[in-house]
């Protein structure tokens, strides 16, 4: 029997957020994440939301004094940041590496941030940049708090940050398997000036988590598997925490 009831694709915000207020109602952006799981639970009897007609995708950048802010709608692809020049290298690295290149052409932003997955290094890097994320095109809220809410509600449509300046410092730093393996634990390092710097943590909790002072290491109690015990995953963040500070305070 199939698991999908209908397909709707609403032209403005406001239609698709009622569609999304029916039972078993399913968002998407480019799909990679829902239609698997979808497809794989044929009792699911979900009602799918594509919202590529609804207009979110772009990158505009806006000054204000000495400030730039970026932002980025929630329909752009992964793709499009990595050759973009008004994306910092930090998140075009980053990007390159969330997903293969085949998923990262259909993958969104919205979908990253909405997955909340506590392996997302692009997720981590927008968090080191203090990030903050759009809901229904009204109200901005920081990226962190968003993170650690246990229930978030509406449509992300947007994400922005500032721009980092001449004088800020970010770094990356990784331990896996191989290279080419999903880290095992992950820091994205981000300091504004030298002295004050601050590292998003992958690996270490449900979401990727942020840390201000060294001492916040001793309060992770990550969940470990088959690549690592949670002991281990703690090690590694004390070890990686380590070698961003020194070459953030070089």
């Amino acid at each position: 029997m199939p698991s999908v009831l209908a397909y709707h694709r609403p032209q403005s915000l406001d239609e698709a957020q009622k569609l999304a207020s029916e039972k078993n109602a399913v968002l998407i952006g480019g799909g990679t994440l829902v239609i698997p799981q979808v497809l794989a639970n044929p009792s699911s009897e979900t009602e799918i939301i594509d919202l590529q007609s609804v207009g979110l995708a772009g990158i505009t950048s806006e000054s204000e004094g000495s400030e730039t802010s970026i932002k980025i709608g929630a329909m752009s692809r992964l793709s499009d940041l990595i050759n973009n020049d008004k994306i910092p290298h930090l998140l075009q690295e980053l990007c390159s590496k969330e997903l293969p290149s085949t998923l990262r052409t259909q993958a969104t932003i919205g979908g990253t941030i909405a997955e909340r997955s506590s392996e997302s290094i692009l997720l981590s890097g927008f968090l080191a940049l203090n990030a903050e994320i759009q809901i229904h095109e009204k109200n901005w809220i920081p990226l962190n708090e968003y993170l650690q809410s246990s229930s978030p509600t509406g449509i992300i449509t947007a994400i922005k940050f500032s721009s980092p300046s001449h004088d800020s410092n970010s770094c990356f730093h990784t331990v896996g398997r191989t290279p080419m393996d999903v880290p095992i634990v992950s820091a994205v390092g981000y300091s504004e000036s030298k002295g004050k710097f601050q590292v998003s943590l992958t690996g270490v909790a449900e979401v990727p988590t942020l840390i201000t002072a060294a001492d916040e290491l001793a309060n992770l109690n990550p969940q470990g598997d088959f690549r690592g015990s949670s002991d281990y995953r703690k090690h590694l963040a004390s070890v990686l925490y380590k070698r961003v500070s020194e070459e953030l305070q070089a």
